[in-house]
């Protein structure tokens, strides 16, 4: 058990290793303790792939590699080659037509109002004693005001009421999470430029809908401290208990095919 604990004391901390272990203990240890194809082999599942290939798309048109008028086309020609999981017919074929729908009507004429500071970057910060590391989807500044916005492009659902303000009760605990990894973002913002973001923005591209709010101090700082509570949780834990749902184990996990406890679930 030594060795195990000598690999969480010296992780880099992500927001996606913090959530992995929230959904599952179990799928924590096997990919980031245990990480052995041999024993557990690890695999991907269609929602994490659309999710990437539609980034990448995203990527390269605000990097001027691609021109957004052409970013239908390329992501009907491209597809096959970048999603490669398969889940049920109806919910694949909802997925493609939404995502194509995104990118044969979004607009980025708003971009020229905003100077980009980075597309994908990545950061590394010190968080409490923990390192921790992270891809910034999009980060761009205002020319007039010079409000520095913090972007995530989002395959979730709109988490707002049509008031545009008060969240959906079925989208508390997700968006909870989700605004805490910006929070973390935005430490490494005001250690680059010296500001906090102003704006905290979600891109949900499939319902083609912008959440933002405003960035508010105690929330960071509330972000700051679930940040070193989880990871002092996890390096508490000598179980790593499985936690089996459903539709986690059968769709999303990584280890669906080869983990004991979902044997039952598949």
């Amino acid at each position: 058990m030594s060795e195990y604990r000598d690999k969480i004391d010296k992780m880099l901390w992500s927001y996606s290793r913090i959530t992995c272990y929230d959904h599952c203990p179990y799928n924590f240890y096997l990919k980031y303790i245990i990480n052995d194809d041999e024993q557990y082999l690890s695999e991907g599942n269609y929602f994490a792939e659309v999710g990437s290939f539609v980034h990448s798309i995203l990527e390269k048109i605000f990097n001027g590699e691609l021109e957004a008028d052409d970013a239908l086309q390329y992501y009907i020609e491209h597809f096959d080659e970048n999603v490669f999981y398969t889940t049920r017919q109806s919910t694949m074929e909802k997925t493609y037509e939404v995502c194509a729908d995104y990118f044969a009507s979004v607009d980025f004429s708003w971009l020229k109002n905003y100077e980009i500071l980075g597309v994908e970057k990545r950061i590394k910060v010190d968080i409490n004693g923990y390192e921790f590391i992270g891809f910034i989807d999009l980060l761009v500044k205002n020319k007039a005001t010079d409000e520095i916005s913090v972007i995530d492009h989002k395959s979730a659902p709109y988490p707002f009421k049509k008031d545009g303000k008060s969240i959906l009760q079925r989208s508390k605990a997700d968006f909870s999470k989700y605004s805490k990894q910006m929070y973390l973002y935005c430490k490494a913002v005001y250690e680059e430029y010296g500001v906090y973001p102003k704006w905290i923005v979600w891109n949900h591209f499939k319902e083609q809908k912008i959440a933002k709010i405003p960035f508010v101090k105690d929330d960071y700082d509330k972000a700051i401290k679930w940040f070193s509570n989880k990871i002092e949780k996890i390096k508490e834990d000598e179980i790593f208990d499985a936690n089996v749902e459903f539709f986690y184990c059968t769709q999303l996990c990584d280890f669906r095919s080869c983990c004991e406890y979902a044997e039952g679930e598949i």
